[in-house]
């Protein structure tokens, strides 16, 4: 347009020189001219709009085309109510061939226990629960619930009896309401407050302007972590699944978040087989079973008591950790 019109300006100028166009004729042409060019302009923004709906609808064809690699075996049934009873049957993973993430793990677990899964960042701890939720199937061995292959379940039956709480739960831009009750579309209003409040977030909920309707950004950033996660703890719980994961859920908080975080996943985990994956020891202390897990391997497997009998591996992180948290408050007083 810029140039189209600078043409006519020179062009238009000579005439006007020469006496043989008015500077009116010249200017009404001019208007005439970018009148012309808008519907051009419209109509190229509408082909670069429809080129990009174009590659976003084939991104979207490409998802809904892909074929997961887990899938229901022929002849899965449905999950019947689970106990919680879980057990490794010399499991071994690798997400390529020959590259063995987990190694021949064997462990069990009976239903209402927590185990924790703890070790130096690599070694497969999550991996492990990842298997537990069937996002991926064992390269050998067998996994049970309730004595039963984990392959026998349909996968949806299966997932509807696992709660997960991530170290950054993803909310969406919806209403906290909307949120909490992703856990259980049948859930009401009733159950979505009592999820709330075990999972210690209805008060903040409703000190908000809209309270529970109140709106959340993308991704819950109108809210501070130790919101977010309580908000995800909520969906966790309305589930009322009787196998918990939990992966790093208190990471990158404040203490005062960690503390109430902490406060609802005592409430969330009461009496189900909780998988408690954490780099912070003094927070898995009390946990019926700890599997020390590196290089894909459970190296020691026990209670915090009988771990540091052993002075192992375990003794060392643990003794480790708490020099680091000594000079980190040391380093904060000072």
């Amino acid at each position: 347009v810029a140039i189209s019109i600078a043409l006519v300006l020179w062009r238009g100028s000579h005439l006007v020189i020469q006496k043989t166009l008015t500077p009116g004729d010249l200017l009404v042409f001019i208007t005439y001219l970018k009148n012309a060019f808008e519907p051009l302009r419209k109509l190229s923004n509408q082909f670069s709009e429809i080129a990009k709906a174009t590659a976003s609808g084939e991104r979207v064809i490409h998802v809904l085309d892909y074929e997961p690699h887990v899938r229901n075996y022929p002849n899965a049934k449905p999950a019947h109510s689970f106990f919680g009873a879980v057990r490794f049957e010399n499991v071994t993973f690798g997400y390529d061939t020959g590259n063995e993430i987990l190694k021949n793990v064997s462990f069990e677990v009976q239903p209402g226990q927590q185990v924790a899964v703890v070790g130096a960042s690599g070694g497969g701890k999550s991996t492990l629960t990842s298997l537990i939720l069937r996002l991926y199937d064992p390269n050998s061995g067998r996994i049970l619930i309730d004595g039963q292959d984990l392959r026998e379940y349909t996968l949806d039956s299966l997932r509807q009896q696992i709660s997960i709480v991530l170290q950054e739960s993803i909310l969406f831009a919806a209403s906290i309401r909307e949120n909490i009750a992703y856990g259980n579309l049948d859930a009401t209003d009733e159950e979505i407050e009592q999820a709330a409040r075990l999972a210690n977030a209805h008060e903040f909920i409703t000190n908000l302007p809209d309270g529970y309707d109140t709106v959340l950004g993308e991704r819950g950033c109108t809210l501070s972590g130790g919101q977010r996660q309580r908000i995800a703890i909520a969906r966790a719980a309305i589930r009322h699944a009787p196998i918990v994961v939990l992966d790093e859920p208190t990471t990158g908080l404040d203490n005062a978040s960690v503390q109430a975080v902490n406060k609802a996943l005592h409430r969330l985990t009461r009496e189900r087989t909780t998988f408690i994956i954490s780099h912070d020891l003094k927070a898995v202390e009390d946990a019926d079973l700890i599997l020390y897990v590196e290089d894909g391997q459970i190296l020691e497997r026990g209670t915090h008591q009988e771990l540091m009998r052993l002075s192992g591996r375990y003794t060392a992180l643990y003794k480790l950790k708490n020099a680091v948290n000594r000079g980190e408050n040391n380093y904060a007083f000072n």
